[in-house]
């Protein structure tokens, strides 16, 4: 919202300077160029309020009081203060010589100019337009029907008969809207809270908005447009301090946020979410009681986009802190797992585990394939440790591990099983394990780890050093394995080929950082000499060989040991 001491009373909600005058404004000084500083008594309170100009448009201000994050009234107050008393001069330019152009029109008949402008208005329908309204000192009062007007008659200036639409073309467009609907805008940013004004926005959004779906292009400049729009409305309507006010204007919104015709306009939802945002926490409550109230009663399921609408309302509902408030207005949404996860996790967190299994169990039943069902299976893992039910959890997790590969819910699944079922369980898990690490499966890398070392047996473990078992995950395990087959390990690690099929950053980050404690474990364990041969050999005998990063490494040490 631009703001000047020439037409702040065209801009500020006239409900705002009523209160402002109320205030009494002492000891303003001008301690530099355009600051200005004051104390204004609001009642028995006083508040420190700065405003600082660029020429005659306020660019920032301040003020302590609880409100001072908007233009409240004691701003209000100081700015009506100056415009009054004081006489704004505008800045004084320094002189500069005067090009062609500046000579020419010193020189040019005024009849002659005339012509020429009119002549250049005529071939420029656009230009005249914008000239039109621009020069018109008549300030009328709009209806639905004139916006409806100027709005059509920008786009066919600018677009005619026009399917398609380039950026420069729509670029024209707001241009001259921004000047056609100048007035309409501070009439209705002035009287946030009047119907008629209101109206008039509504009608000017409508019309935009309605042409994004009718021409094709790839610019978006009319949402940009409509966005700025719908910003200058919310700074005003942030700026009323009265609550009955501040209800009015929003319930606006709210009263055509539904259509007649079905669905919902998404731009008034976002609309009062940002409202929502910039006020204090009642508002917020406000805004999302109110919506929550107007979706429980629309049927939305019945109405176009009702999966969207539903996750909006979730969204505000979820910022505003008061889904404890709301939980049971949600229901799981087919197939949309983001979603479904969300309102999943906020139940449980809220500990209403019963209808978070019950979501989980559903979502399970519908999926079609079995890899969707990981995430609700992990849910329900959640729910059941939390809850204590051991039986309900050793079932989930004997279905969830061969996905997870968790080497602690594997000890507690076979802590629950006979001898004989539990070595065929464990034989199968291994094996397919095994399979999912060939598949660059890290988690099943690990388990495989984890399980050799649990079992003891470090000769297998050896076996499973592969180019795909990163050297951060055989670090912990390695001086265990040297106390085995110290030099079927050496041998394993110099024949041990890097992933560079598979590029994994982060991994690689890892594989570096342990690079100097593995170094060290072979350092203690093998000679350089015995170490330099090895890799010398391994070198020469295999013609197309290149050793893999940490024996790189191991020989750039050696290089180094006189």
């Amino acid at each position: 919202m631009t703001i000047t001491l020439k037409d702040y009373a065209d801009v500020l909600p006239k409900e705002l300077m009523a209160l402002a005058d109320k205030n009494k404004v002492r000891e303003c000084d001008e301690t530099a160029k355009g600051h200005f500083v004051a104390y204004v008594d609001d009642g028995k309170d006083s508040y420190d309020v700065v405003l600082n100009f660029t020429g005659n448009e306020l660019s920032t201000h301040t003020c302590d009081c609880k409100n001072g994050h908007t233009f409240c009234r004691h701003k209000a107050a100081l700015l009506m203060h100056i415009a009054r008393g004081k006489k704004v001069k505008a800045p004084v330019k320094a002189k500069k010589k005067e090009n062609k152009t500046e000579i020419l029109l010193d020189q040019v008949e005024a009849t002659d100019l005339k012509d020429w402008v009119l002549n250049l208005l005529r071939k420029n329908k656009d230009l005249e337009l914008s000239f039109i309204h621009y020069f018109s000192t008549i300030r009328q009062l709009y209806t639905p029907e004139d916006v409806k007007k100027l709005v059509a008659e920008a786009i066919k200036v600018v677009l005619g008969n026009r399917k398609t639409a380039e950026a420069i073309q729509l670029k024209r467009l707001t241009e001259l809207w921004t000047e056609m609907l100048r007035t309409v805008m501070e009439q209705y940013q002035a009287n946030v809270t009047d119907e008629g004004s209101f109206l008039n926005f509504h009608t000017m959004l409508e019309d935009i908005i309605s042409l994004q779906y009718k021409i094709e292009t790839t610019s978006n400049k009319l949402s940009k447009f409509v966005e700025g729009l719908l910003q200058r409305s919310a700074e005003a309507i942030n700026n009323l301090q009265i609550e009955e006010s501040w209800d009015k204007a929003i319930r606006y919104f709210i009263r055509y946020l539904i259509r007649d015709q079905g669905g919902f306009r998404s731009h008034y939802l976002v609309h009062l979410n940002n409202i929502a945002a910039i006020s204090e926490f009642a508002r917020k409550e406000k805004i999302t009681d109110l919506l929550v109230k107007q979706y429980g009663n629309a049927l939305p399921e019945s109405r176009g986009n009702a999966h969207t609408y539903t996750k909006m309302i979730f969204l505000i509902v979820e910022a505003n802190d008061l889904f404890s408030r709301y939980y049971n207005l949600f229901k799981p949404i087919p197939y949309d797992n983001d979603y479904n996860l969300k309102l999943i996790q906020l139940l449980i967190k809220n500990h209403h585990f019963e209808i978070a299994e019950k979501y989980c169990r559903a979502q399970i039943m519908s999926n079609y394939k079995t890899d969707y069902n990981v995430i609700y299976w992990e849910q329900l893992k959640e729910i059941y440790t939390l809850t204590n039910d051991e039986g309900k959890l050793a079932e989930i997790l004997v279905v969830l591990f061969p996905f997870t590969y968790d080497f602690d819910d594997y000890l507690i699944i076979a802590s629950r099983m006979p001898e004989e079922e539990r070595k065929k369980w464990r034989t199968k898990m291994l094996s397919r394990a095994s399979n999912a690490s060939n598949s660059r499966n890290t988690a099943a890398t690990v388990f495989c780890f984890r399980l050799m070392d649990y079992e003891k047996n470090y000769k297998k473990m050896i076996e499973y050093i592969d180019s795909h078992a990163s050297y951060s995950i055989i670090t912990p395990y390695f001086e265990k394995m040297i106390l085995t087959d110290k030099a079927k390990l050496i041998e394993t690690m110099l024949r041990k080929h890097d992933d560079t099929f598979w590029i994994d950053i982060e991994r690689d980050k890892k594989d570096d950082a342990c690079f100097p404690e593995l170094y060290t474990l072979v350092e203690k364990n093998y000679t350089p000499q015995y170490l330099k041969m090895i890799i010398a050999k391994e070198e020469k005998d295999r013609k197309y060989y290149r050793l893999n990063r940490f024996m790189s490494y191991v020989k750039e040490q050696l290089e180094q040991v006189v």
